[in-house]
């Protein structure tokens, strides 16, 4: 029967309600794909507390995730894949390992069989989608396990689960390096494959721009050649004599100039047709009698009631034919009254033409044109995009949750929120529009196939690394197996007083038994041993004294963080206590940090962090002066011995000086001024040995000079105990 371990299970829900927060802001990477990295949270619970308070984390992570997506497989395949890395960590299987084979055999099958089930997602986006989502797996996965081993109180967790048989030091040594391997592979390659997607949008939104101006100029273009050529006819029949019987040679002369109208006709006063080309195609008795009437048209209202040349919306044809067609239409005056038309003359082309300019114009044939008329109708779609002609010109916005630049909409599927092309638009001087319309689904593919190059390389890396990493630690590890072996043939004794635990690789642990049992052998060796240990002890310092630089050290401002400012505190205060001295702690903070980071960009937020710590660090150079960056864009000064009477003005004279920097964006150019707040407080070092009642205090100065308006220094100097 279960037991409940009430000390695992706060466990298991603290991890879960960070995975949980951490879950709701998933970091964006492409589109509607987002990477998650609270998951991680029930990694560390599986390869610690195993399946069942696993299961717990991961439903609570799930909760997350399930508010941020709407989606509830979350449920399904993460509540799985806990339980699945719970039962491998009681088998003894390494949890990365163990993830590869449950994305591999189980989670990605399952994602696409809940896709194809329940969810409208688009074909072209899934496998994208679920090589993302096994990518993502494997990475929390990594991430889990780094941080069970590089957490000492995870690692050193009271009635964690334990490996049933003890490890070698060459299969940790292998598992460290793969670990390492794939946080930095898929790190290196998320980043990578986000820049490659970002020029492929630029470079996309920059063509479709280049092709849609092009194409709307060339269309412009044939509209105004065929436009002026109605009104030249137009001229030019006004000036002929009265006489029409001679205009239809006139007409079938101008058509031939101008072949791409696909049909011409003259009418009179009464808008009945008297010359057509091609004739045949009326019919030359009923032209010659004037039997046909167009009166109901618009084109023939437009040019005759409101003379005018018109450029009509498209409609369907008939007499010459049944085809959609555009006309363009202008009067025709007698040579006497010019204000009185007695005609009209029309030019219609069939919507074909439209086709032609297209193909001549395009230069990407995965890209399709679709033009509209001032009533929202298609006149011409290209073939591909299946929109008839004359039909009513329905779309609609879409991606709008997607993270791109790049405008999207439907045409088909209007409903779905994922896009199926990315557009621009062009819109003609009579109204018309044109949009050029890509498909984005290679964009996806392009994302696609890096993902799993990515996903490939991965596997092969870790592969390599397996084999290379045994090879070379059994190398190094022969001579220690080979001295456990002769040794070791007793039965196993206690070692706990050396601190050889459960954790410590086997043939450390025989090896402490064979010294245990064969001092007297190895004296003649302790010579060599020593020189061997102490030329390994001297390169040990020399890569401490480094590893502890990084360590204490912050990466982005050089300066001390806040665990080195933490441990040097207590010395700090007890030194001027002996002395019976005077120190502060200064808490300074960036006015309006998050203001500068949106407007800016994150680069031009860290190289304002950077300019505030080279100014504090040539303002304070004693080399007793504690500065350190103590999280984000707050910055944390120990000074001792400092002077009463002149630290405010001091502080002041630093935050003036940082007031007047002009910092320049390395993104833009563009200059960033800032402000901070400083809070202080300046006591007898007896004040208090606990940094958290100086910070305490520090910090409700610093709300009140944020308060106040900000760009502020306060200090207070509290009473010694007695007078309280």
């Amino acid at each position: 029967m279960f037991k409940i371990n009430y000390k695992h299970l706060q466990l298991s829900l603290l991890l879960g309600v960070i995975g949980l927060i951490v879950n709701l802001y998933p970091i964006p990477l492409f589109g509607n794909v987002q990477l998650i990295l609270g998951n991680a949270s029930f990694i560390v619970a599986a390869i610690i507390l195993g399946p069942s308070y696993a299961l717990v984390t991961a439903f609570l992570c799930a909760i997350g995730l399930y508010v941020s997506w709407a989606s509830p497989h979350v449920f399904l395949i993460f509540c799985l894949e806990a339980v699945w890395l719970g039962l491998a960590r009681r088998k003894d299987i390494y949890s990365l390992y163990a993830d590869i084979g449950f994305w591999l055999i189980l989670g990605m099958p399952l994602f696409v069989l809940y896709v194809y089930l329940f969810s409208s997602l688009p074909e072209s986006h899934l496998t994208f989608i679920t090589l993302k989502q096994g990518i993502n797996g494997l990475f929390c996965a990594a991430i889990g396990s780094l941080a069970v081993t590089v957490l000492s109180g995870l690692w050193h967790f009271e009635d964690k689960i334990k490996d049933k048989k003890r490890r070698s030091f060459n299969a940790q040594l292998t598992y460290s390096f793969a670990l390492v391997l794939t946080i930095s592979l898929l790190g290196s390659a998320l980043i990578f494959n986000h820049q490659v997607i970002l020029k492929q949008q630029e470079s996309l939104q920059r063509n479709l721009q280049d092709s849609v101006t092009h194409l709307g100029q060339a269309t412009e273009a044939f509209l105004d050649t065929h436009k002026q050529a109605i009104d030249n006819a137009s001229n030019w029949l006004s000036l002929s004599s009265t006489d029409i019987s001679d205009w239809q040679r006139k007409l079938a002369k101008l058509h031939q100039s101008y072949p791409g109208f696909a049909t011409m006709l003259v009418t009179d006063a009464d808008a009945r047709i008297t010359a057509a080309s091609p004739l045949s195609n009326l019919g030359i008795e009923k032209v010659k009698n004037r039997e046909i009437s167009i009166a109901d048209r618009h084109y023939f209202k437009e040019a005759y009631f409101n003379q005018i040349t018109y450029i009509s919306p498209a409609f369907l044809g008939r007499g010459f034919g049944s085809d959609p067609i555009v006309a363009i239409s202008a009067p025709i005056y007698g040579s006497e009254d010019k204000k009185q038309p007695t005609g009209i003359i029309e030019g219609s082309f069939d919507l074909t033409n439209f086709a032609h300019i297209e193909h001549k114009n395009k230069v990407y044939q995965q890209q399709s044109m679709i033009i509209i008329d001032e009533t929202g109708r298609v006149i011409y779609a290209s073939e591909q995009l299946g929109l008839t002609p004359l039909s009513l010109f329905t779309w609609a916005l879409s991606g709008k949750d997607y993270k791109t630049t790049l405008p999207m909409l439907n045409l088909h599927d209007i409903e779905n929120p994922n896009p199926e092309y990315v557009y621009d638009r062009y819109i003609l001087t009579n109204d018309w529009q044109l949009f050029l319309v890509q498909p984005f689904s290679p964009l996806l593919i392009v994302l696609q196939t890096q993902f799993l190059t990515t996903f490939a390389l991965l596997i092969l890396s870790i592969v390599i690394t397996v084999g290379v990493t045994r090879v070379l630690s059994s190398r190094l590890t022969q001579p220690l197996g080979v001295i456990a072996k002769r040794f070791a043939k007793e039965g196993h004794s206690k070692a706990e007083d050396y601190h050889i635990n459960e954790e410590s690789p086997i043939e450390f642990l025989n090896l402490y038994k064979s010294i245990k049992r064969s001092k007297q052998e190895l004296i003649s060796y302790q010579l060599e041993l020593e020189e061997k240990v102490a030329l390994r002890t001297f390169e040990l310092e020399k890569a401490n004294i480094k590893l502890q630089t990084l360590v204490e050290k912050d990466e982005l401002t050089s300066l001390y963080n806040r665990r080195y400012a933490e441990a040097k505190f207590r010395s700090t205060q007890d030194f001027c206590q002996r002395s019976d001295e005077v120190m502060a702690l200064v808490i300074l903070d960036i006015d309006n940090f998050k203001a500068i980071n949106d407007t800016y960009g994150h680069l031009g937020g860290d190289e304002c962090l950077r300019q505030l710590s080279k100014e504090m660090t040539s303002y304070f150079k004693r080399d007793t002066d504690v500065i350190a960056r103590y999280g984000g864009e707050e910055f944390l000064l120990i000074l001792p011995f400092c002077n009463v009477l002149m630290i405010e003005k001091h502080l002041n004279e630093l935050r003036l000086k940082v007031k007047a920097l002009t910092i320049e964006n390395p993104y833009d150019k563009r200059p960033i001024s800032m402000t901070v707040s400083i809070g202080a407080l300046i006591d007898n070092a007896s004040f208090s040995t606990q940094l958290d009642d100086w910070f305490k205090q520090a910090d409700l100065n610093l709300y009140r000079a944020k308060d106040e308006g900000r760009d502020k220094v306060i200090i207070s100097m509290p009473l010694p105990k007695s007078e309280h």
